[in-house]
């Protein structure tokens, strides 16, 4: 029995150890590292982009159209953004505030939208 009890415990703490958790500086990096994800851009590049494309713009929402429909603009043109409730992180934005924004591009046969997931001061 008490073999069996120590077997039972050597297992259990090995098998702990082989789990996983905290790799340190060794851990292997993997995945797709896309590098224009992050990159600011203007609103003029952003409507040549690609439609569902990720786009970063800096500028300032100048106009509310509706709930959560918006008018950002920057120095190369304007966009209509729909920014979700979780976005705004429980920042207040006012015209003046110069902000970054995240989101997808949703391109229609005659207008660009952003649908808007991070917004940060700047």
């Amino acid at each position: 029995m008490k073999k069996l009890l120590a077997l039972s415990t050597l297992f259990m703490a090995t098998s702990a150890l082989a789990a996983g958790g905290f790799q340190g500086n060794n851990a292997q990096a993997g995945g797709f590292n896309n590098t224009n994800v992050g990159q600011v851009m203007t609103i003029a590049q952003a409507k040549e982009a690609k439609d569902n494309s990720i786009v970063t713009l800096e500028g300032n929402i100048v106009k509310q159209i509706d709930k959560d429909e918006f008018i950002f603009r920057d120095a190369s043109g304007e966009i209509k953004i729909e920014v979700e409730d979780e976005a705004w992180n429980g920042q207040n934005i006012t015209p003046s505030d110069k902000i970054r924004i995240e989101g997808k591009l949703d391109k229609e046969w005659n207008h660009t939208d952003l649908d808007v997931f991070r917004i940060q001061k700047l």
